[in-house]
């Protein structure tokens, strides 16, 4: 008899457990939502483990236009590619390939990554449209862009 009600308990233990998922993704974290972009760091591992359409960079957007997420490599001092096109409310996935920390700093102040150290990821969601010029805080000389356009 104890046998029978196994299964019945451990799928009610799993769709309770898929509510409290669902719900806690559906909150709005209680932030601000007028920024310009929110930042995520993540480790290299991590991030190569996420879904293909975050990290494979240059994920289609809906619009077929710009794409919803880009990733951009740093390497020789350098980002890559530069600039990069994404939809208003997508994402920029910088990866530090050199053997020297990087940062992507805002020139209007509007997003900060950051520290980025060697294999690490960090990224920020734009949530306006707009052109996003952005710097190495540590080496000036490096220089990038970001232009999103409205989704749609």
């Amino acid at each position: 008899m104890k046998i029978e009600k196994l299964p019945s308990a451990l799928a009610i233990c799993a769709l309770a457990g898929l509510i409290v998922v669902g719900a806690a993704g559906c909150g709005s974290g209680g932030g601000d939502e007028s920024n310009s972009a929110t930042n995520t760091e993540t480790s290299a591992e991590e991030g190569e483990a996420g879904s293909a359409a975050e990290t494979s960079g240059n994920a289609p957007a809906p619009s077929g236009g710009a794409v919803r997420s880009a990733k951009v490599e740093i390497a020789d001092f350098a980002y890559n590619p530069d600039p990069v096109t994404i939809e208003e409310g997508g994402k920029v996935i910088w990866k530090n390939e050199d053997s020297v920390a990087h940062t992507a700093t805002a020139e209007d102040g509007s997003f900060d990554t950051g520290t980025i150290e060697e294999g690490k990821l960090k990224s920020e969601t734009f949530k306006q449209p707009g052109t996003y010029t952005y710097v190495c805080s540590i080496h000036p000389q490096m220089h990038g862009t970001i232009e999103v356009v409205p989704a749609g």
